[in-house]
C-alpha cells in the first residue's frame, strides 16, 4: 500500500482497485490512501483515468476488482455516503437560454436528501443563498444561469458542490476553459473553502503548475499509480517521464517547481 506521508486515518481508502468501462481498464491496480483534511491534486495525461478516479469515489462506478472506502462504507455502499461528497464535474458550455436561475442551480445540490416528491422550502433556500454568499454570488441568486461569465459558473457549481455540507469535495478541472484572472480567483476560492471548511479534496487537473501552490499531496496517474505523496518528493524528472510517455523538464524558480511536459496519450 503507498504509505501515508502524514499521520492520521485516511478517509478514503482504494485497496488493489481496478475501474472498467465494458472490457477496457480505465485504472488497474490502484492502492492508496487519503487522509481526512487534505489537499490532493491528481495529475496525468488526457484519458489517464483522472475523471474516473473520481466517479469510483462517488460510487458510479464499481470495481471490477479490489475495494474503494470512503470512511467505513465500502463501495458498494457508497450511494450511502455521496451525501459527505460534493463534486464539481466538468464544465460545459451552458446555453444562455437555460431558464434556471442561479438559485435553482445551487437548490439541486439539495435534491437528493430531499426525498421523492419534495420541493425545496424556506429553510432549504436559505442554505442555497448562504452558499452563494460564501462563494461571492449572492448579488446573482435571481439572475439566469444561461448568462453567467465562465467564472460566475464556475463558483455556482461550486456553491451547489457545498450546499448540503459534505466532508470531501472532489474537483474535475474546475479551471478549464477560464481567462487566467478567472482561473486565479476560482482556485483561492477552492483553497480558501477548503481551509474554512476542513475539507478533504481532490482536484484533477491537467496544469499542474497552476495549482501547486495549494496542495499538500500529488498523485501521479496513468491507468495506475506512478507516485503518490508531497509534491517536492513526486514531481521529478524520472517519474513524469515515465507516467507522460514524454520528455519532460522540470525547473526550480522563486523557490518552487514548475514542469513542462509534453502529452503523446489522448482519449
Amino acid at each position: 500500500m503507498t504509505a501515508l506521508p502524514f499521520p492520521g486515518p485516511p478517509l478514503v481508502r482504494f485497496e488493489g482497485v481496478t475501474l472498467a468501462y465494458d472490457t477496457a481498464a480505465a485504472l488497474e491496480e490502484v492502492t492508496l490512501e487519503i487522509p481526512e483534511g487534505h489537499f490532493v491534486g491528481v495529475v496525468g495525461p488526457n484519458g489517464s483515468g483522472k475523471t474516473t478516479l473520481l466517479k469510483g469515489i462517488l460510487g458510479l462506478i464499481t470495481p471490477t476488482a479490489g475495494r474503494i472506502f470512503v470512511g467505513d462504507q465500502c463501495c458498494h455502499h457508497l450511494r450511502k455516503v455521496r451525501r459527505e461528497i460534493g463534486y464539481v464535474p466538468q464544465s460545459h458550455h451552458v446555453d444562455p437560454n437555460f431558464p434556471a436561475k442561479v438559485l435553482d442551480v445551487v437548490l439541486m445540490g439539495l435534491y437528493p436528501g430531499l426525498g421523492l416528491l419534495r420541493r425545496p422550502g424556506r429553510r432549504e433556500r436559505e442554505l442555497a443563498l448562504e452558499a452563494l454568499s460564501a462563494v461571492g454570488m449572492a448579488d446573482f441568486a435571481g439572475r439566469p444561469a444561461g448568462h453567467l461569465s465562465g467564472g460566475q459558473r464556475q463558483r455556482v457549481a461550486i456553491a451547489r458542490a457545498l450546499v448540503h455540507t459534505p466532508r470531501i469535495l472532489l474537483l474535475d478541472e474546475p479551471h478549464t476553459g477560464l481567462d487566467v484572472e478567472s482561473q486565479r480567483s476560482v482556485m483561492e476560492l477552492i483553497h480558501e473553502t477548503h481551509e474554512a471548511k476542513r475539507l478533504t479534496t481532490l482536484l484533477v487537473t491537467h496544469d499542474v503548475n497552476f495549482v501547486l501552490p495549494y496542495l499538500d499531496l500529488v498523485l501521479c496517474l496513468n491507468h495506475r499509480v506512478f507516485a503518490y505523496g508531497p509534491p517536492e518528493e513526486v514531481l521529478v524528472k524520472e517519474t513524469l517521464e515515465a507516467m507522460y510517455g514524454a520528455e519532460v523538464h522540470v525547473h526550480e524558480a522563486h523557490g518552487r517547481c514548475f514542469v513542462i511536459a509534453g502529452d503523446h496519450h489522448h482519449e
